[in-house]
């Protein structure tokens, strides 16, 4: 079975055949247009991830642009890390001068299981 896309054989892996050049697949008996139509359908499932993701990131950026304001205002930074114990977040403040250069550092606390590192 041929990629219709890129004419190169498509590489059997499990009930699947998958082009080693792009992301097109195929299933066990399907034709060019079948594969074509696998490509549309996981392009419109990116497409629709990425819309649905999309207000996540603007709502990341605004938090982080806010933070980093107050960050400024309050002469102190959060820092954060994975919790080795659990795997939730550990956070840490950091006081700052006015340049923002780190004068004083408190231990990291994991907000789900309170250890402390």
């Amino acid at each position: 079975m041929d990629c219709p896309n890129c004419l190169i054989p498509m590489v059997p892996e499990g009930d699947r055949f998958y082009c080693p050049a792009c992301p097109r697949y195929a299933l066990k008996g399907d034709s060019a247009e079948d594969i074509e139509e696998h490509e549309i359908e996981r392009r419109l499932a990116l497409s629709l991830l990425n819309s649905a993701l999309a207000p996540r990131d603007r709502q990341a950026m605004e938090d982080k642009a806010f933070t980093d304001a107050m960050e400024a205002l309050m002469g102190q930074t959060i820092q954060t890390r994975g919790c080795p114990n659990c795997g939730g977040t550990m956070y840490k403040t950091v006081d700052t001068d006015e340049n923002g250069n780190p004068t004083n550092e408190s231990q990291f606390i994991c907000n789900s299981c309170g250890t402390m590192a």
